[in-house]
């Protein structure tokens, strides 16, 4: 009966987030009709989508574990930028009949926006923990904020027209049941992010695997579960709309993360006298940029994009994992800390 309990409440917790995967990817779709693809996705769905990794984020920053802060950001950052895009370009490639996916102008922006917030990360890669580049990262997500929020409401239908993409055309649901989806969807992440997460830590504590192996691997599952899943079921449709949010929602999720998140890493590094561990959170932020880049770079400058570009992201994964799995293969074996305030579990 050993790890049953972690078991069991994962497993609850992880249906609860399936199906609030999907209410927030109903929402998203009912309401990308009314509104703008990078708007809806890139920040309202985006933001619901982070929520649990901004919980694991923040908690193991009060708990003092900056290893695991770098660990679990760098790691989600990863799987978002190659397994969920990936997936996103391979499903609904595979989903649309001339296996083409043609990205809106604001979406393409986005991806401009997330090379350039790259910046931010090399800068904190190299100077480590700093005032200076705090602010820059929430500045820099302010002014992605803003700038998608500056579009031309009717750019992208031309966008679509002149390339012959189709709109798919499928009946018009009322606004306010794409709303009670969103927020019935962000209510379940909230509620059943902490458990799902608390599980998974518990589970590998009691296994004994390496915590920053934990923050890497395991995390991910945990926090990014939502934006996956619901990324993957906007993809399915295979209609235009659908698949321009799912890219926006992934797109706009990583400059979060490579900016916003890394801005409050620096605060608490600054404020908290945390210790930068070099070069281990070099690494993994270099690593992190690395992916975030092959995931810009695909969308914003290449025009149109199919199911083999999704596999280049999926081979860039492999590499990553490879090399972090090889790093961390050396590192002494730690105890793993309790980081959303669950007991101890016992060992006995």
């Amino acid at each position: 009966m050993l790890g049953f309990g972690p078991l069991l409440k994962g497993s609850i917790s992880f249906v609860f987030l399936i199906f609030a995967s999907w209410c927030v990817g109903e929402g998203g779709e009912i309401l990308g009709k009314k509104y703008d693809a990078s708007i809806i996705g890139g920040l309202v769905i985006a933001w619901l989508n982070t929520a649990p990794e901004t919980i694991f984020f923040i908690t193991a920053l009060n708990s003092g574990n900056s290893a695991f802060a770098v660990g679990a950001v760098t790691g989600s950052t990863v799987v978002v930028c190659t397994v969920a895009l990936g997936s996103c370009l391979w499903i609904g490639a595979k989903a649309k009949a001339n296996g083409i996916i043609v990205l809106q102008p604001a979406v393409k922006e986005q991806c401009r926006m997330l090379g350039l917030s790259t910046t931010v990360t090399f800068a904190v890669a190299v100077i480590g923990y700093s005032y200076l580049c705090g602010i820059a990262g929430v500045l820099f997500y302010l002014w992605f904020m803003w700038k998608s929020l500056q579009k031309d409401e009717n750019a992208d239908r031309l966008h679509d027209t002149e390339l012959g993409v189709d709109d798919e055309d499928e009946e018009d649901q009322p606004v306010s049941k794409g709303f009670i989806y969103l927020c019935l969807g962000g209510a379940l992440i909230i509620l059943f992010s902490s458990p799902f997460i608390s599980a998974v830590e518990e589970a590998a504590f009691i296994h004994k695997v390496n915590p920053i192996l934990l923050a890497f691997f395991l995390a991910p599952i945990a926090s990014e579960a939502p934006e996956i899943l619901e990324s993957i079921s906007l993809s399915r449709k295979g209609n235009s709309q659908s698949i321009n949010i799912a890219y926006s929602n992934l797109v706009g999720g990583t400059i979060t993360k490579t900016t916003l998140l890394l801005g409050i890493f620096c605060f608490f590094g600054v404020g908290g006298d945390l210790e930068w561990q070099h070069p281990t959170f070099t690494i993994n932020l270099l690593m992190l940029m690395l992916c975030a880049l092959a995931a810009a770079g695909i969308g914003y400058h290449l025009p149109k994009q199919n199911q083999w570009h999704g596999v280049s992201l999926f081979a860039l994964f492999v590499m990553v994992s490879l090399l972090q799995y090889s790093l961390v293969g050396s590192v002494e074996e730690l105890p793993v800390p309790n980081l959303v305030n669950s007991p101890e579990p016992s060992l006995e």
